[in-house]
């Protein structure tokens, strides 16, 4: 009987297309989703029962739209955000992107994390120039996020070349590559950060 209920919930919520409704049912999320919601939720007459499968339905919902667009599993993957990245047309410099540092608040929030431009503007609390993570607006944040350091002593230097972050060990790659994938689902990518010789490179 839930099954019936929550097909019905996911077709009425989806403007999909048989095709990619179809796809959303032959998805093993589907299958756990709908097993998991049974058996939280056994007596669909229950009222108290009802409110829990509502919010069990806003989880499986979002699984749905997630396969029924063609994303998939992968959402919020490492290959999604650089898929994301690349679609992306401007390039900031060092310098260029210090600019977009939250300092004026007539402009957006920028940060950089491995060679990524991302806009933060929506976060403007925690990026702005009184939130925790203040140094890393307008600059490139890969080794702090990495190291789990906030100060300025993890920035590199506007004017020298963009830090290869080779160094780095295991726990720390992949430390900022959780945040990567954090990123990457959270906010917009805008662009890619640029070695200054690059860019003037371009302009000749």
């Amino acid at each position: 009987m839930w099954k019936g209920y929550i097909k019905y919930m996911v077709e009425s919520a989806l403007a999909a297309s048989n095709e990619q409704l179809e796809r959303v049912y032959a998805s093993p999320l589907w299958a756990t989703a709908c097993h998991t919601v049974q058996s939280i939720v056994p007596d669909p007459h229950n009222y108290t029962h009802l409110a829990l499968v509502g919010i069990a339905l806003f989880f499986i919902i979002r699984i749905a739209v997630s396969f029924a667009r063609g994303s998939g599993a992968d959402y919020f993957t490492m290959d999604k955000v650089r898929r994301q990245a690349v679609a992306t047309k401007r390039t900031f410099t060092p310098r260029e992107l210090c600019e977009f540092n939250g300092k004026d608040e007539s402009t957006p929030v920028y940060l950089a994390i491995r060679g990524i431009v991302y806009d933060v503007s929506k976060s403007r609390h925690m990026y702005g120039p009184q939130g925790p993570y203040c140094n890393f607006a307008g600059r490139d944040a890969s080794r702090g996020l990495a190291l789990s350091a906030f100060d300025e002593s993890v920035l590199t230097d506007l004017d020298a070349p963009i830090d290869p972050l080779e160094e780095l060990e295991k726990s720390e790659q992949a430390a900022l590559d959780e945040w990567i994938e954090f990123f990457g689902g959270k906010y917009t990518p805008i662009g890619t950060l640029v070695e200054p010789l690059v860019e003037s490179k371009k302009d000749q």
